[in-house]
Formats: structure tokens, sequence, C-alpha cells
């Protein structure tokens, strides 16, 4: 975590903890107060202490509102849980939440259901408080929308009331707050899903930005998460570049068209996979924009795999930091992001990093 956020604070990044209770207990309102005081030693109070003074919104360019993010915490497993299956769309198989969750005495299943069926539970004000309290100045809210689309691309009411209520939480707390579109398994990055769903994306993006475009700077929206083609490839057709484009253009261009705050809200794009490799970043240059300086890249880091995961089986598990080389693996993969912040003139930010606990023993 020191390692990782010095870079991050040298290069001007924001980065988000993925959580999902391994370093904020959301029951006991606890944390792992040692990785916390090493993430927060980056970042002294006089040097990225922010608060809002002003009321309404106040534009502020896309390197600005990286820096006042400070450093993230991400809601992991929860308003993104889901048992959605794109490729059960028409067959009248629905997933086990929808049939197996709580229902509410008019049978229908409950955000409750969703909420909690990744084992996470019912997110409260102050729960969000503490992260606050812990340091975190920015909060990323995964959330999945696909069983709570009906026929007509309508969001379900009570789901965007839900995710309302959690946006609520993060923003009176004076964090900024990032929203997504997180396991929609029908964005996939190829022709056929893309005719096939555009309309969908469209009506979804125009629900959401209409449903927040009066709220101030502090909400930024994000487009997808680590979408590639409908087989998950890591080695992906070209085609495939194209279509990433294609929906990230169609978020940008829906989100500005709703108007009100959205005409200036800063937007989140992401690589095929939120990958910051070279071949996948240097497409993004093609996406534009109404306004200058108001797009921000997104990235994911795990790097190094090995260490950072706790169940990979492609690569050699560690659980020692070995500096040598993992300095140097992490060097490489913030040179990469630099190199294109630079070309493109657009902000990196990492919506998702961790480490995530495993013992010694386990890994000798």
């Amino acid at each position: 975590a020191t390692y990782f956020h010095k870079l991050c604070r040298n290069a001007g990044y924001t980065a988000f903890w993925w959580d999902c209770n391994g370093l904020i207990d959301r029951n006991e309102l606890t944390c792992r107060q040692q990785i916390v005081d090493a993430i927060m030693a980056e970042y002294p109070e006089d040097e990225f202490h922010y608060e809002k003074t002003t009321q309404g919104f106040v534009e502020e360019d896309a390197f600005t509102a990286v820096h006042n993010m400070k450093t993230g915490w991400n809601l992991g497993n929860t308003l993104d849980s889901t048992s959605y299956d794109w490729k059960k769309e028409g067959t009248g198989e629905i997933g086990w939440i929808l049939q197996w969750g709580e229902k509410d005495a008019s049978g229908k299943v409950t955000t409750k259901a969703f909420e909690t069926a990744w084992g996470m539970p019912v997110t409260k004000r102050e729960m969000i408080h503490y992260v606050k309290e812990c340091g975190f100045n920015s909060v990323r809210i995964p959330c999945t929308w696909a069983e709570h689309i009906d026929e007509n691309n309508q969001v379900d009411p009570d789901w965007m009331t839900r995710v309302h209520e959690v946006v609520d939480y993060v923003i009176d707390e004076g964090m900024y707050c990032i929203l997504n579109t997180h396991h929609d398994g029908w964005v996939c990055a190829t022709e056929n899903m893309y005719n096939k769903y555009s309309t969908r994306f469209e009506s979804l993006w125009t629900q959401i930005a209409t449903e927040f475009a009066d709220y101030d700077e502090r909400l930024v929206f994000a487009s997808m998460n680590e979408v590639t083609d409908e087989n998950d490839s890591w080695s992906p057709s070209m085609s495939v570049f194209t279509y990433i484009n294609k929906w990230n253009q169609l978020f940008i261009d829906t989100v500005r068209a709703t108007g009100g705050n959205n005409a200036k809200r800063n937007l989140v794009i992401s690589p095929r996979g939120c990958s910051g490799s070279d071949r996948d970043m240097q497409i993004l240059h093609e996406v534009t924009d109404t306004i200058e300086n108001h797009l921000i890249i997104e990235v994911h880091n795990y790097t190094p795999q090995g260490f950072c995961f706790n169940d990979a089986t492609w690569t050699t598990m560690s659980a020692k930091w070995i500096p040598w080389q993992h300095e140097y693996d992490l060097r490489n993969d913030f040179d990469m992001y630099a190199r294109w912040q630079r070309r493109i003139n657009r902000p990196v930010i990492i919506c998702e990093y961790a480490a995530f606990p495993k013992k010694y023993e386990d890994f000798e």
C-alpha cells in the first residue's frame, strides 16, 4: 500500500481500493488499521485537504477532480451483485436472485435481496460516514442494472431509488462519488452486441443522468467496467477496440444530451478490460466530447498479480513483497499510464486495486 500510493501521489492519480469487507468491516465499522494508515500516510491533510465550501455545481477540469478525490474506496459486491446471464435472455430462465431472493408482500424481489446476495450487509449511512472517517475522500459505487430493466428498457423505480439513497450517503459526507454500470454482461465490445443492446444502453444512461442531473461536480459517471468481447477474451480481435470506442462515445453523447450539470460533468471512460496497456490505451484519443478537459481514463491495477490476489491460478503466488521485482513491475505500469496521459491529455484514475490477505505459510 505504501509503495503503490507513493507512485499514485507522485503521478497525481486517485486509486480506489476494491473492498468486500476485507479492508473495512461494514458490520463492525472497524478496519485493517495498518493498511489504512499506510495509505493515508501518503496524503497529508495540508496538501490534500479538500472540502466543498460553495453550494451548487462548480465546474472543475478532469485533472482537478482526480486530485480532489485524493484516495478512494469501492463499495464492492453490493449494488453490483447480480445473477444475470446475458446468454439466457429470451429463454424464460431467470437468475437465482430473482427466483429465490427475498420478496415483498406483492411478490416482488426486494432491493435488499440484491444488495446482500453476495454476502455484504445493507449499506447504511453510518457505514459511509466511517469510510470518510478513515480518511477516504471518494467512493466508487459499482452498480449492475441488468435485472432491474424491463422489456421497454425502463429502470425499476425501486432500484433507482435505492441507488439514489446510497449516492446521497456519499455526497452528504462531502466525498466524491463514481457511479457506473458494472456486471452488465450485455455490454460487450462486438458488432452483434452493440447493435442488439445500444438502445438499452442509451436509455439506461439517459435515465441515470436525468435522475442526477442537478447534482454537483462531486458526482462522476463511469461508462462501463472491464468490458471485452463475448468470450471475455484477453486476446481479442481488433474489432473489439472499435466497439469499446463506440460504447464510450455513446455514453458521453447520451449523458451530455441530458443537459443540466451533466453538460459539464466529469465523465470516466475505460479501455478494453480497464487495462492500461499500450494496445488498449492508444485508441481512446478517438473518443470525443462536446466540452474540453472533462474526460478521465479508468484503469484497474492488481500488479503484481501473484502478490495481490489470493487465488490466482495463472501465475506464481507470493505472500511476500519482493522490492526489486514488484516495485519494478508497478513502475512499469505507472510509466505506461503516464505516457498515455500525456499523449491523450486526459487524467488516469485507478478505479480498482487491492492486495488481498493471505497467510505466509500457505505460499512458502
